[in-house]
């Protein structure tokens, strides 16, 4: 009778420790499978952040590039404008040889404005320059910002679930 008991308490505590470890293989694989859905969504989210950052990259070039040929197509206009200037003046001395005193202060003076409008010109290319390098270094820092949050996620995430490869 003691025996039979035994056997049967064996046979309980045998059958709890099979139940009990069925229920950590479960558990085990229901972490594992956690574990697994929050590295895809890290690695997703991850993309998704990359797929912004060359976005933005390439929405500030284009701007970068724009802005460049802007600033071309302003100089040579200027430049175009200058030469036609000049040449106005030129013909005009040589038409008007009695009136020079008179040419020669309508020729300072629209030397000056053009001075004046090419000073003008370059100081806003300067500060649209200025702009650009402002939104570029702002867009750098956001860029570096964001890798060190995927780091410090990536590196808190391999602290809350360390897996037996690391």
């Amino acid at each position: 009778m003691l025996r039979e008991k035994l056997e049967n308490s064996a046979a309980d505590t045998l059958a709890q420790v099979e139940n009990l470890r069925a229920e950590q293989d479960g558990n085990r694989r229901e972490a594992e499978s956690n574990i697994q859905a929050l590295r895809n969504k890290l690695e997703q989210q991850g993309n998704q952040y990359e797929e912004k950052l060359d976005n933005e990259r390439a929405l500030h070039e284009a701007a970068r590039r724009e802005a460049e040929q802007n600033i071309q197509a302003l100089r040579d206009t200027m430049e175009e404008m200058r030469n036609n200037y000049e040449e106005k003046l030129d013909s005009e001395r040589a038409a008007h040889g009695g009136v020079q005193r008179n040419s020669e202060a309508g020729t300072q003076a629209l030397r000056d404005t053009m001075e004046k409008m090419r000073n003008e010109y370059e100081e806003k290319l300067d500060k649209e320059r200025a702009s650009h390098d402002a939104t570029r270094r702002d867009s750098e820092a956001n860029v570096q910002a964001l890798r060190e949050t995927m780091d410090a996620i990536r590196s808190d995430y391999v602290k809350q679930f360390p897996t037996d490869k690391n």
